[in-house]
């Protein structure tokens, strides 16, 4: 055990007792507000631009980003205002320890794959740079655990590299396009 595996260790633990405390329909609706607020704003800032005119007029520097920031916040707080109702609602009929329970390893779950994608794109670029000797890697109990969980779930990710390179240059460009880059 090593540096590395406290990092990740506490990372896993601040998870788990987040889960906890929120229970796994909190966590859930968290992670859907995430991802709704990212894609709807992505795809729907484009109407917050006429309402942001309206105050700052048309020659506001920054008016992408602002309405892209704001269509974020609204998404995500409409969602978790909808989720905290259902939550409400769930919690008549799904015990609350069980649902605490449930959150607890949907929490890990979820911390463990986001690491797991960090670790896979640091491990790219450790390669170049080498931040991390490949002996501490090789002692930690945690980091190639974690780090190979996402390409066992999703086997797609630890080929990225061999994936079409037009693909990302279109992602990039629709997002460029969001913000007239």
């Amino acid at each position: 055990m090593n540096y590395i595996d406290v990092i990740i260790g506490l990372l896993l633990l601040f998870a788990a007792i987040s889960g906890f405390r929120k229970g796994l329909i909190s966590e859930i609706i968290s992670l859907a507000a995430l991802i709704l607020g990212i894609w709807g704003a992505i795809n729907y800032s484009y109407i917050t631009i006429d309402f942001i005119k309206e105050f700052f007029g048309s020659s506001y520097k920054h008016l992408n980003i602002v309405s892209f920031i704001i269509t974020f916040i609204v998404i995500v707080i409409v969602i978790n205002l909808a989720g905290n109702l259902v939550n409400k609602i769930l919690e008549i009929v799904i015990p609350g320890f069980l649902n605490k329970i449930a959150g607890l390893a949907f929490g890990i779950l979820r911390t463990a794959l986001i690491l797991s994608i960090i670790l896979i794109a640091f491990d790219k670029i450790d390669n170049n740079i080498h931040i991390l000797s490949p002996q501490k890697k090789a002692e930690s109990q945690l980091y190639p655990s974690v780090r190979n969980l996402a390409p066992s779930l999703f086997p797609f990710i630890d080929n990225w590299d061999n994936a079409d390179k037009n693909s990302g240059k279109e992602v990039l460009t629709r997002i460029k396009k969001s913000f007239n880059m």
